[in-house]
């Protein structure tokens, strides 16, 4: 990851789906339009002389643009390494269509599908039928894959909410077991006021996701999955498992293991490193932050939620016990090392792993898994 030097390009905001949670549901005309190719090929021009490698289109559906395949081609003939897309997939359920963007050069596919559950993914982004289509686009990128055609493997995003909250565990094992993808981002949903109309049906609280999350971590280790978790911040690790919720932190926290990226708003010029934006204008701390450990390197609460809940979920990290206390000194020894997860790896696992309490209390997840064989 460190070898990239990362940008990401929104080219505008218009979209075949109209997701409830959606963060720019009420874009303005311009955001609308097409960014012509000319356009595009300037600012790819401009990032490659700058030494940027990596490149990904996100926040809205590409896969929509009349001349996607010419895009991804000239980002490949610009000497781009990585040519990564969002998309909810619908398009892409054409066999002939997805051919022509893989052989394009595309190199990487995120989707932003959340459910496996027909009826609440087809509430959620309000086009009914549209999960059939992102299931047979997942088949479809699959088989690209699997004959090494496609370089990367898929991952799917998922927006979290209180409509798929009770099924997000089934959710995860399904697109594991029966879609073969073993990289799964979930978000906590963004409050806005773009999706303010739809706050009371998709609010939820880090509390109502703790026990959840939990699951999560059981699956991730048991069955290996790559689970990473947005805008969870390290006092709700440390209030699941105050024992082992540093090497939590290193593990799930999505935040701390994504690139560090610069991004492009084409159609308004706005140009920004989404870190400094999200702290600086979309996050906020609350006053016994203060004193916590991780104070700096917190992501934050975004001050959505903050309206709503309030500060009475969080408190500080304070307490290193000794074997931490040692381990981090241990490190700052070691020139200063970055915290690791091989000083918990072994014993993290095996807590999740053999501890008989939770494999009673997750057995159903075994059972569920069982029959997706």
């Amino acid at each position: 990851m460190n070898n990239f030097k990362h940008i990401e390009i929104n080219i505008w905001k218009a979209c075949n789906n109209r997701c409830k949670f959606c963060m720019s549901s009420k874009s303005k005309d311009w955001d609308s339009k097409f960014t012509t190719l000319d356009v595009l090929k300037q600012k790819i021009d401009s990032y490659a002389k700058k030494w940027y490698n990596s490149i990904w289109f996100l926040w809205w559906d590409i896969s929509i643009h009349p001349q996607i395949i010419d895009i991804i081609s000239y980002c490949k003939n610009n000497w781009f390494i990585n040519i990564n897309i969002v998309t909810n997939g619908v398009k892409f359920s054409d066999y002939e269509f997805t051919k022509k963007v893989v052989e394009a050069w595309l190199t990487r596919v995120n989707f932003s599908i959340h459910s496996h559950l027909d009826e609440v993914e087809d509430y959620l982004t309000q086009v009914k039928g549209g999960l059939k289509k992102k299931l047979k686009a997942i088949d479809n990128f699959n088989e690209f894959y699997n004959n090494w055609l496609l370089r990367d493997n898929l991952s799917i995003n998922i927006v979290l909410n209180r409509k798929n909250l009770d099924t997000i565990i089934e959710t995860v094992l399904y697109f594991y077991k029966v879609k073969k993808i073993n990289d799964i981002r979930i978000n906590f949903i963004w409050l806005n006021d773009d999706n303010k109309e739809n706050w009371e049906e998709l609010t939820l609280s880090y509390s109502d996701f703790s026990n959840y999350m939990k699951k999560l971590v059981y699956i991730s280790l048991k069955y290996n999955i790559r689970i990473t978790f947005d805008t969870i911040p390290p006092c709700i690790f440390y209030s699941m498992d105050k024992e082992n919720y540093r090497a939590l932190l290193v593990r799930f926290l999505g935040e701390n293991l994504d690139y560090i990226s610069d991004i492009d708003n084409i159609n308004n010029n706005d140009q920004f490193n989404w870190k400094e934006r999200k702290k600086d204008i979309l996050k906020t701390q609350f006053d016994q932050c203060e004193s916590c450990i991780y104070k700096i390197s917190c992501q934050w609460v975004r001050k959505s939620y903050k309206e709503i809940y309030w500060w009475a979920e969080f408190s500080p990290i304070k307490i290193i016990n000794s074997k931490e206390k040692k381990i981090k000194q241990t490190n700052v020894e070691n020139n200063n090392k970055k915290y690791s997860l091989d000083d918990f790896d072994d014993k993290i696992k095996i807590y999740y792993k053999e501890n008989k309490e939770i494999l009673d209390k997750y057995n159903y997840i075994n059972n569920f898994i069982s029959k997706l064989d």
